[in-house]
């Protein structure tokens, strides 16, 4: 037991003081040591993340003119749920190539002839102008070592052995490096740059397919505007907390994947006569389309892939935005393919039904989905399990 008498006590308060004071000095030099640490921390994260260097893909020696393109079916059975609906995406597969490149390719090159200012826009500021030629770094890059048999980057110049032609690398302007890419893929592209709101803006973008939209109306508008302003179904109820959240928390290395599908009234690839004149001045909606005398075998079943990664350089957001385009004549004949189609589009609710323009194919598509699906139940072309469903 400790005696109280071989514990001292301070005579005076001062000393006491003394070490309150010294604990004190100890407790300030631990708590900063601590957060600087974590400012430290957090600096190492930023840089690695400043550092990323996207893979390089695998080559494929595969000829793209003898591949088919891939079956995005994106319709499943029973209802559909309005959902983000992003996938991981591997960095084999960031950009696609198949038989219809040409075609694409040549439809592109047409547009940018005709009216490039109409498909090629870019905001003229720094951070924009260098994610415009960051994306065509990345681009030439994965394409070189992806298809090699293709591109090839020699000279100054990135070739393509599949239109003969040569593109100067790296681009001498923003709007060089767009077209340059566009006419490299046959995606779309849209690059989203962060503004001083805090929202993504599509700031720049060199688009040639778009189907039913021009670029120009849609320049500079945030992301919540874009899908706004389109009518997306259910967007601020179940869509716009978890897309503005996932496109502040996207990472270089994690890029995801996604389909949506339409039905269009007519075969254009680039623009849907059905919907309005590509030269207008009214915005093309479903409010200006024309069905008259619409017969099923006009309507085509028309897929986007998209794909979205964050640039390492710049901190832009990409979409590459390919078009899957076939006809519904053609597609139907696929397994399973009508009814699931036929019962997806019945799953609609009102405001999904009215964003698709449904009143103004369904009694002439639903009815013939319907047949279609008859008779492939009577030829034994329904199978009880079905394969890489929905995509």
């Amino acid at each position: 037991m400790i005696s109280p008498t071989t514990i001292s006590l301070p005579a005076s308060p001062f000393p006491l003081l003394g070490i309150l004071a010294s604990l004190l000095a100890w407790l300030f030099v631990k708590t900063f040591a601590v957060k600087t640490s974590k400012i430290d921390l957090q600096h190492q994260k930023l840089e690695e993340k400043e550092a990323f260097v996207t893979p390089l893909p695998t080559a494929n020696l595969d000829d793209p003119i003898s591949t088919s393109p891939k079956l995005y079916r994106p319709f499943r059975h029973g209802p559909n749920f309005i959902t983000m609906g992003i996938r991981k995406l591997g960095w084999d597969n960031w950009i696609e190539m198949d038989s219809y490149f040409l075609r694409y390719h040549d439809m592109k090159a047409a547009e940018l002839k005709k009216e490039f200012n109409e498909h090629v826009k870019y905001v003229d500021n720094e951070a924009t102008r260098d994610a415009c030629f960051e994306l065509n770094e990345e681009l030439v890059r994965y394409l070189t070592h992806r298809y090699p048999k293709v591109y090839r980057l020699e000279g100054g110049k990135v070739h393509n052995s599949l239109t003969s032609e040569s593109f100067a690398f790296p681009a001498a302007t923003p709007d060089e490096a767009l077209a340059t890419s566009a006419l490299l893929v046959q995606d779309d592209l849209v690059i989203m740059m962060k503004n001083d709101d805090g929202q993504y803006h599509l700031d720049a973008a060199a688009v040639c397919l778009p189907g039913f939209w021009r670029l120009k109306e849609k320049f500079r508008m945030s992301l919540d505007t874009l899908h706004f302003e389109a009518g997306v179904p259910h967007y601020e109820a179940k869509l716009q907390k978890a897309m503005n959240k996932f496109f502040h928390k996207l990472t270089p290395d994690k890029p995801v994947e996604r389909n949506n599908f339409f039905i269009q009234l007519d075969d254009g690839l680039h623009w849907s006569h059905r919907m309005g004149d590509q030269q207008g001045t009214k915005v093309a909606s479903w409010a200006t389309a024309n069905s008259r005398g619409l017969a099923v075998d006009e309507i085509h079943f028309r897929s986007e892939r998209q794909t979205l990664r964050r640039l390492p350089r710049s901190n832009a957001i990409v979409f590459t935005i390919r078009t899957y385009f076939e006809p519904v004549t053609k597609i139907a004949q696929e397994p399973h393919v009508p009814g699931r189609l036929a019962e997806a589009i019945r799953s609609w609710d009102d405001t999904v039904s009215f964003y698709k323009g449904k009143s103004h194919w369904d009694k002439i598509l639903l009815p013939y989905l319907d047949e279609q699906d008859n008779l492939q139940k009577e030829r034994g072309k329904i199978k009880s399990v079905e394969a890489n469903f929905p995509y």
